[in-house]
């Protein structure tokens, strides 16, 4: 049961203009973001992030949900695994390269590319992190520093949403619940949590 009651959109007027685009991204406004508008701050700051760093052009929409994806499951944020996974025209990875994170290593479905990037995921899921100057080096073969910087801010992002979404036990959205339950059960996935 979450611990932190969203709030309800029609008493942030104030926050219109932010919900407005976050219901347009997504089809609705998760709830996380209805927590986080407790503090117009907070929301703003990250409604600034996601612009830069979901929806901004540095990298490919296949990389942005790879690392998204397989940083949030690795972390065992099953809320934001759920949400980068749901379908949508900013989450174009097949459902193959989703379900097969943990074998990443040897499932065919990944190019090594895909691999270098979910062993930094995995070494930046941990506490402490476990990140290399390897992972990083790995990573220069197809990716600049400012790319880097972006795949980077994306796991940071990450971290801060899946802890936020852990501590409150923020409630998942029907949407993205009945995806995760129908297609990512065999990779690692539980709705214990976020009922």
């Amino acid at each position: 049961m979450a611990r932190l009651a969203p709030l309800n959109r029609v008493d942030l007027p104030e926050l219109a203009e932010v919900l407005d685009q976050i219901e347009r991204d997504h089809g609705y406004v998760p709830n996380s973001f209805l927590t986080l508008a407790r503090d117009p701050a907070l929301l703003n700051a990250q409604h600034a992030l996601a612009r830069a760093l979901w929806y901004g052009q540095r990298i490919a929409p296949e990389v942005r949900q790879l690392v998204a994806f397989g940083f949030s499951l690795y972390n065992g944020a099953m809320y934001s695994a759920a949400h980068t996974a749901a379908p949508g025209a900013d989450t174009p990875l097949p459902l193959a390269a989703l379900r097969e994170v943990h074998h990443a290593e040897t499932s065919p479905v990944y190019s090594e590319q895909q691999r270098a990037l979910l062993r930094l995921c995995r070494a930046a899921a941990r506490c402490p992190s476990e990140v290399k100057d390897g992972h990083l080096a790995a990573l220069r073969t197809w990716f600049d520093d400012e790319q880097l910087v972006h795949i980077v801010g994306l796991i940071a992002w990450h971290a801060f949403l899946n802890t936020w979404n852990g501590i409150w036990d923020t409630r998942l959205e029907d949407k993205p619940r009945a995806f995760a339950q129908a297609c990512l059960a065999g990779c690692g996935w539980h709705g214990q949590a976020h009922q």
